[in-house]
């Protein structure tokens, strides 16, 4: 339980704190090194979905209902649809009431919640409220991520939880960058540094209360079935973030000619500590 705690801290709070203290301490990070970062976060999720959630997911629901596969990856990826489309619907949601674009021709493309909140602030268009629908977002971009990070601390044989390690520290990265930005948002919208960096600190707050609660929850019982639900549950919602927040983000801000690579090196280092 200490690792989840100290784990779950570093990958949530102190990466969004250190983050807010370069957007406060440093005029601008090289553009290449939030590249790399972002790109070599996003292979690493990629890796961790695909490589180890979906595989317990399907492990555990085949075993509860007695090896049956077809039956028990069925549900498996039942449960990972409604799942990430309930957080898809609650992004849309989000993007509805914060964003009154009525005579905006361009209201129906992709609304990528951090890059636009950005460009919103670029424009001079009422900054604070853009920075607290960007903090809104983020609150809803840390709901599925703060309980994929407490369920990947499952740990039925009391081993050292290196799944869970994994991720915090590849959020981590990520939450580092999102506090950098953020924290610049509120600056721009010349809030003091003490008042930005309270805001971004607070942005951290649902990802790792929320990994908490997973964490309590998945320890109920360790009956297959419920393990399954939990991986599965964790596995849509890493995909909502993948494709509805991280995947847009990055080609839209962080795209570079070495994307491609930091991307399978961050999914290769990965899918290598998973393997061990």
């Amino acid at each position: 339980m200490i690792y989840m705690f100290i784990f779950t801290f570093i990958g949530t709070i102190l990466g969004t704190l250190i983050g807010g203290l370069l957007g406060l301490y440093s005029q601008k990070l090289p553009k290449k090194l939030l590249s790399f970062l972002q790109n070599f976060s996003l292979g690493a999720i990629i890796s961790f979905i695909f490589l180890e959630l979906f595989n317990h997911a399907f492990e555990h629901s085949i075993n509860y209902f007695d090896n049956n596969s077809l039956l028990g990856i069925s549900i498996s990826l039942l449960i990972i649809l409604i799942s990430g489309v309930l957080f898809f619907i609650l992004h849309e949601l989000v993007h509805l009431f914060s964003h009154h674009h009525h005579d905006d021709k361009d209201d129906d493309k992709p609304c990528h919640d951090h890059a636009h909140s950005l460009e919103l602030v670029n424009e001079n268009k009422s900054l604070l409220i853009t920075c607290f629908i960007y903090l809104g977002a983020v609150f809803v971009h840390n709901i599925p991520e703060g309980l994929s990070l407490g369920f990947s601390f499952i740990n039925l044989d009391n081993s050292f939880p290196i799944e869970g390690v994994i991720v915090s520290l590849v959020l981590f990265i990520h939450n580092l960058i999102i506090g950098f930005s953020m924290c610049s948002s509120f600056l721009h919208a010349n809030k003091s540094k003490k008042y930005s960096l309270l805001m971004t600190l607070t942005s951290s707050l649902p990802a790792f209360i929320l990994a908490i609660v997973g964490y309590f929850i998945s320890t109920i019982s360790i009956n297959d079935l419920f393990i399954a639900i939990l991986m599965s549950i964790s596995c849509g919602s890493l995909l909502y973030v993948l494709f509805i927040e991280l995947l847009p983000q990055t080609f839209l801000e962080y795209k570079d000619r070495y994307s491609f690579i930091y991307i399978i090196l961050g999914f290769t280092l990965v899918g290598i500590l998973l393997c061990i």
